[in-house]
């Protein structure tokens, strides 16, 4: 079976673009990618509003490269606490010259956006790539692993333990397990258009985010 495409995209307006990433899957890296190089050459676009909601996260090692399209090669992309020990994962790609033309950027979570995506928009609220708007973000940020038991109890079947391995960390260090990511600009706050006007002075990227939310 043909696997679902991870991004979607559309022009809002000649100066707007809309980007959907809704989950990490293995081919969701270059999908993402192709995306932004197909609009490379319309020069008209220099506005991003980039929609992270309801995206279920996946793979937590792809995450680095993604984040390095947008904050540059070897950044500090988020870390993991294991131990008392704080785990820095750094990103290996450097920006991607499709992604830095536009120079106001809306990222949108819910409480929905979990894992993964709640990782990558911490990074980007951190970078100050651009503004993350909407609610506070799922949650769900611990890493699990297998671990094979020494001693088993029948020779005939091997029996492991699935424990949490690691926790992730939000952009202020706190963990984002039962916390989330809290948005710049929450929507439940009265004064939300007011709020995202202040940072653009856009009322044409205001409009765009209102008729999406």
């Amino acid at each position: 079976n043909k696997e679902k495409t991870t991004t979607r995209s559309k022009i809002i307006t000649p100066v707007i673009l809309y980007i959907q990433f809704n989950k990490f899957s293995h081919n969701s890296y270059y999908e993402f990618v192709r995306t932004f190089e197909s609009f490379k050459t319309d020069a008209s676009l220099n506005s991003l509003i980039f929609d992270l909601r309801d995206n279920i996260g996946g793979a937590i090692d792809a995450t680095v490269y993604f984040l390095g399209n947008f904050i540059g090669i070897n950044q500090n992309a988020f870390d993991f606490y294991h131990k008392g020990e704080y785990l820095p994962f750094k990103t290996p790609r450097d920006k991607l010259p499709s992604i830095t033309k536009y120079k106001q950027v809306v990222i949108l979570v819910n409480n929905q956006t979990q894992s993964s995506a709640e990782m990558m928009a911490a990074s980007l609220k951190k970078y100050r790539v651009g503004v993350v708007l909407g609610a506070s973000t799922k949650g769900w940020g611990t890493v699990e692993k297998v671990f094979p038991l020494d001693n088993q109890f029948d020779s005939s079947q091997k029996f492991s333990l699935f424990l949490v391995h690691s926790i992730t960390l939000r952009d202020d260090n706190q963990p984002i397990e039962g916390r989330g990511v809290d948005p710049d600009i929450n929507i439940k706050d009265a004064a939300w258009e007011q709020q995202l006007f202040s940072y653009f002075r856009n009322q044409q990227l205001n409009e765009a985010v209102k008729g999406l939310i």
